[in-house]
């Protein structure tokens, strides 16, 4: 009932997916699965997994699904329609995972049985290799709905989120049509059927890289993130949805500030 199938979507990750690689298989308690979901790359990163998992990963099982380019959350779908367990892990093939991830939520898991939906701490690394703890728990109200506070705020991050197989199943996984930010859409979409415990552990390090699976213009996912803000604003007051797109605003001019900066 706790085995883990880990989903790690790959687009051109030849020149980091190793790291990624390693830090699954340095972890103290081995996932049960790894599914490698190839997203059409068009380098050599099939190659690079290939080659490495052949050499390394002798204790592991583990799968490579290659699929026609359509997106992250095409390619997370893939991976987790050829999952066998009945938790799901993400990954992306540009995060790392810290050696006591699996026996940690593991233990969570075994301590709190009516939990569906697990999300740990991390460390965000920018392109200047600056390093910053993120509390994803923070901003969470236990006393308040979940989707109310996701509207407003998303409170997770995909690699350091471990949900049940089923959740996503019955509600219909990631929107394939969105290109950045069908990770956020989910979680609203999943967000009343979400029975969630947070770690407050720091158990993995996202990176910010343009260019990677999770990544498009800055353009485009202002405008992923309106329409995800639209889409939902039906179930709540007019002024709620216009707080969320005030949220948004401030947010991409904070990016657009920041990246001019660097």
């Amino acid at each position: 009932m706790m085995k883990i199938s880990v989903i790690c979507p790959t687009y051109n990750s030849s020149k980091f997916i190793q790291t990624t690689l390693e830090s699954i298989l340095k972890q103290i308690r081995m996932p049960d699965e790894l599914i490698i979901s190839d997203d059409g790359s068009t380098d050599n990163t099939l190659d690079v997994i290939e080659d490495y998992l052949r050499s390394h990963c002798k204790k592991l099982n583990y799968k490579i699904v290659k699929n026609s380019h359509k997106g992250p959350g095409a390619a997370r779908n893939s991976g987790i329609r050829s999952s066998t367990c009945k938790w799901i892990a993400f990954l992306d093939s540009d995060d790392i995972w810290y050696p006591n991830k699996i026996s940690h939520i593991h233990e969570i898991m075994s301590e709190n049985e009516d939990v569906n939906f697990i999300c740990h701490n991390e460390i965000h690394v920018s392109k200047g290799k600056n390093k910053h703890a993120v509390d994803y728990s923070k901003k969470f109200k236990a006393d308040r709905p979940l989707f109310e506070q996701l509207y407003i705020s998303n409170l997770f991050s995909t690699s350091a989120v471990v949900c049940k197989k089923d959740l996503l199943i019955n509600h219909g996984m990631f929107d394939e049509s969105l290109m950045s930010a069908q990770d956020y859409d989910l979680w609203l979409r999943l967000a009343p059927n979400i029975r969630v415990h947070f770690v407050k552990k720091i158990l993995g390090e996202y990176t910010i890289r343009s260019g990677n699976i999770t990544s498009s213009s800055i353009i485009n996912r202002f405008r992923n993130e309106i329409k995800i803000a639209r889409k939902y604003s039906r179930s709540f007051k007019p002024q709620k949805f216009v707080i969320r797109i005030i949220i948004i605003i401030l947010s991409y001019i904070k990016q657009l500030i920041l990246k001019y900066i660097r």
